[in-house]
């Protein structure tokens, strides 16, 4: 685990400040304001692109790289998917028994007509905390970034995890800070799904 995060400390600091950032704009701006501010930079282009991409935070996502991995690396796999399980374990019940009374964008204002909204985009209105897609897209990061030695592969996959993330912005089914709580929940999961096989199910010889 050490030499992982060492490896992995540039793009895992970038993180680290982004999520510092977004956590002092949820204390300087309430949430309300920042996502009608976030909500009015909108296009038809982005409107397809985030609803979109916002896929990559699926589970459709998680089966497509859990078979991808079964084929390279069996180990990987079942580390991969060990973690999603915890993630969503640890998001369910989040969402559905510490935060149940957490309202989503569409149902928070008492006028969504003030939102920018999605033709066809089916709209959630409750459990609104944390963000499930960003907790899987930030699993994911991670167990790429685990895999991957190319550095600009690192900070492609992070790219990639934040703009997940934000498409549930976009496309007003969560607060910022729903996302921010889902990354980091996904983040720290993974992290220590790793931990967890290198320390107990490896081999001395393989660790070594």
């Amino acid at each position: 685990m050490k030499n992982f995060l060492q490896k992995n400390r540039l793009v895992l600091l970038l993180y680290t400040f982004l999520l510092i950032g977004g956590v002092i704009l949820l204390l300087l701006i309430p949430k309300s304001e920042l996502h009608l501010y976030i909500n009015q930079f909108n296009s038809p282009f982005f409107d397809l692109f985030f609803k979109n991409v916002t896929w990559l935070g699926s589970g459709w996502a998680v089966a497509v790289l859990v078979l991808l991995f079964l084929i390279k690396n069996r180990r990987t796999a079942i580390i991969f998917l060990s973690g999603n399980l915890i993630i969503t374990l640890i998001v369910q019940i989040s969402k559905r028994f510490i935060f149940p009374g957490i309202l989503r964008p569409v149902a928070f204002f008492s006028d969504p007509d003030k939102l920018h909204l999605i033709a066809g985009e089916k709209m959630h209105h409750f459990h609104s905390f944390p963000s499930g897609h960003s907790a899987t897209a930030f699993g994911i990061f991670i167990i790429l970034i685990y895999v991957t030695n190319n550095h600009y592969g690192k900070l492609g996959w992070l790219f990639l995890a934040l703009i997940t993330a934000f498409s549930r912005v976009y496309l007003s089914q969560h607060f910022l800070g729903d996302i921010l709580a889902g990354s980091f929940i996904g983040t720290i999961t993974m992290i220590f799904t790793i931990w967890l096989f290198e320390r107990y199910f490896t081999s001395k010889s393989v660790r070594q």
